[in-house]
């Protein structure tokens, strides 16, 4: 079995938050005998995305092959998701023991998830009479001959939340933003799928920072405000007063509200905002230092070197020269 702990960006932003603990979330994502653990990349890729957006909760992968480890005990199910990784082109035959492992998995899994062809895995266990599943057209004739019922929409959610199903791997994705939404939201699930290509991204894209922010003062309207009117004024930064002003309130009165919905000071997540911008164009520009300080609201370059040394534990040459030599960290 093979284990993932997906990084978590949020060690590189400056969001300090009201300490509140992580909830682990674990996916056990099991492979026919045939399948490579490559296969599963996307699953990989989606949660290290959603790591990177969510807080006070992170998600851990295992990669396993059917029957090749102990099912494990009812403790080590609770809350977990098992996602049965099918393809569309090869049916998915067990032996008697693979039988048993995966009727005792999905007895205890929380959630269990079957894609492409692991759908007609239900029959080998003796689930699939009058099951409604997603049901890709080169399985429609097994499916029909073992008694499931095709939902015919790519997708398919049971209301009980136990048996879900795609019919191929890219629609496994849209079923996973369906749980994100329900577990987090659709606030978070529409930003998800803008993040990762699932749908197109709003035109105002938000900075990692400013999604966090959004999720913890649970979209309130003047954070809201007080966010989008800051990152449009990072080159030459408001007074706080004139902030204040712009939104129709007191400075006192902004501060507390911003500090008391967020966790956070609002001169500090100026500051991190226009850091955040710096780091962005250090990864992705050829802007000269000078430049970037200036599209920042730094005074100079050593300002501009000074904070972000404090704030990252890194120097911008750092970052840039790692541009250059193709070294950067996945974010």
């Amino acid at each position: 079995m093979k284990h993932y702990v997906l990084k978590n960006a949020r060690s590189r932003q400056a969001c300090v938050a009201r300490q509140t603990p992580n909830r682990n979330h674990r996916v056990d994502v099991v492979l026919s005998g045939e399948d490579t653990e490559a296969s599963a990349q996307i699953v990989l890729d989606f949660f290290d995305a959603l790591n990177r957006l969510v807080e006070h909760h992170s998600y851990t992968i295992n990669i396993r092959r059917l029957a090749k480890d102990p099912v494990e005990g009812p403790l080590y199910w609770s809350g977990r998701t098992a996602l049965f990784w099918g393809d569309i082109h090869e049916n998915w035959r067990l032996d008697d023991s693979e039988k048993s492992w995966t009727s005792q998995v999905v007895n205890l899994s929380s959630r269990t998830i079957f894609v492409g062809s692991a759908v007609l895995l239900l029959a080998q266990i003796g689930r699939a009479e009058k099951t409604v599943a997603a049901v890709h057209p080169n399985f429609t004739a097994a499916a029909q001959e073992i008694g499931l019922i095709e939902d015919g929409s790519g997708i398919h959610m049971a209301n009980d939340n136990r048996l879900h199903s795609a019919s191929t791997r890219l629609s496994a994705l849209r079923l996973l933003s369906n749980f994100v939404s329900i577990d987090h939201g659709e606030h978070l699930a529409d930003t998800l799928r803008g993040y990762i290509g699932l749908s197109e991204p709003k035109r105002t894209a938000k900075s990692h920072l400013t999604i966090r922010l959004f999720q913890r003062s649970e979209a309130d309207p003047q954070v809201r405000r007080a966010i989008e009117t800051m990152s449009d004024n990072l080159e030459e930064p408001l007074r706080i007063s004139d902030l204040a002003q712009m939104l129709g309130t007191s400075t006192r009165q902004l501060q507390r509200r911003f500090l008391n919905r967020t966790g956070t000071k609002l001169l500090t997540t100026y500051r991190e905002l226009r850091l955040e911008r710096a780091d962005t164009l250090l990864r992705t520009t050829d802007l000269s230092q000078r430049e970037i300080s200036a599209a920042t609201g730094f005074s100079s370059a050593v300002a501009l070197g000074r904070a972000f040394r404090a704030h990252y534990k890194t120097s911008p040459d750092d970052i840039r020269n790692q541009r250059f030599a193709g070294q950067l960290s996945a974010r």
